[in-house]
């Protein structure tokens, strides 16, 4: 018969006490405090690491409004339109669009902005070191446009310009992107 030592028992309890310890914290830092969905604060692009590479200068809409936006619910009274700003090749550059040479947002990669505008014809403007891209959307109230932005960043050259996709794919990357800019033309 094999003895046990004396001590095995408690370095046996020490372990396990230890053990519960260690998950009993370890489920604290588990636990989601959960966001504010109704707080307005910048939007940060973050590289796949999580490392932050620029935000919105101004506060992005609350997380609801996010939610809200992306069901893309037509407004009777404007002419709804939806720039979108998601690529693969894209970087953390700012990429300034404006409608009517009026109403202006900056945008960042993977993000959107709403414009709620008269009925009629507008132009939409994107404006990247210089360069400028015009795009040109009509519709009547009820209506909803979408937009994209296309961009390429490499390291001794940056593009942006208006794609060409179709409104169902532009809209299917709207959902994955996050609304930094809610416009309205009273």
């Amino acid at each position: 018969m094999t003895k046990i030592p004396a001590y095995s028992g408690t370095r046996r309890l020490c372990v396990i006490l230890t053990s519960v310890l260690a998950a009993s914290l370890l489920a604290g830092c588990a636990t989601s405090t959960g966001a504010d969905t109704s707080a307005e604060a910048p939007y940060c692009y973050k590289t796949s690491k999580g490392r932050v590479v620029a935000c919105t200068r101004v506060p992005a809409p609350s997380l609801n409004a996010d939610a809200q936006a992306k069901r893309f619910t037509p407004d009777p009274n404007a002419l709804t339109v939806y720039v979108v700003r998601r690529n693969w090749g894209d970087g953390g550059r700012f990429v300034k669009i404006s409608a009517d040479n009026a109403m202006a947002a900056e945008t960042l990669p993977n993000t959107m902005v709403r414009f709620k505008l008269k009925p009629g014809t507008h132009t939409f403007t994107l404006d990247f070191e210089g360069e400028r891209q015009v795009a040109t959307v009509d519709g009547k109230a009820g209506d909803l446009r979408f937009l994209r932005i296309d961009g390429t960043v490499w390291a001794w050259k940056s593009t942006f310009v208006w794609a060409t996709d179709g409104e169902d794919a532009i809209r299917e990357r709207a959902y994955k992107a996050r609304l930094v800019a809610d416009l309205t033309v009273k």
